[in-house]
């Protein structure tokens, strides 16, 4: 049992690392199509992203926190979802939504997404500013992202 808690860790450690390697970057901005058929531009707003799956016990944890910040920070922010959609359908999430009551805009991902921002596991959080540069990006919810989430609606730095 220990053994399997080294390996998690060992690879929890190594996503993170490889998460830090992403912060700072500039990256073009999205148009994404949302399964409640919505399209979200997200040119010269920030954005908030959440990768997750119906079957990541970490992301359906993190769930209410992320509908909470839909609800609160949809002045200032794009707060999205992505279905990293492996063994899924649009059908299926939608339906996990549903009965959860959850409202915030949900992307299924073709797998374009996941590939674009090097998604190696779920859950993965990220914060992209309004000139596109990635602020934040966590593996799990941070303290950090917390903060820097708080911060959005404040005169602090990631307030534009």
């Amino acid at each position: 049992m220990k053994r399997y808690y080294a390996v998690i860790y060992s690879l929890l450690l190594i996503g993170l690392t490889h998460n830090a390697c992403y912060a700072s970057q500039l990256i073009k901005p999205l148009v994404l199509n949302t399964i409640q058929g919505k399209t979200i531009h997200t040119q010269k707003k920030i954005t908030y992203l959440k990768f997750w799956a119906t079957w990541c016990r970490y992301c359906i944890e993190e769930m209410p926190h992320l509908q909470k910040t839909a609800n609160t920070k949809r002045e200032q922010t794009h707060v999205v979802s992505i279905n990293v959609g492996l063994n899924q359908s649009p059908q299926l999430v939608s339906r996990f939504l549903s009965q959860y009551n959850y409202t915030f805009p949900t992307v299924f991902d073709d797998g374009s997404l996941v590939e674009r921002f090097k998604i190696t596991g779920t859950p993965i959080h990220i914060i992209i500013d309004k000139q596109g540069n990635i602020i934040h990006r966590s593996a799990l919810l941070t303290d950090e992202l917390k903060a820097k989430l708080l911060d959005l609606t404040t005169q602090g730095k990631y307030h534009e």
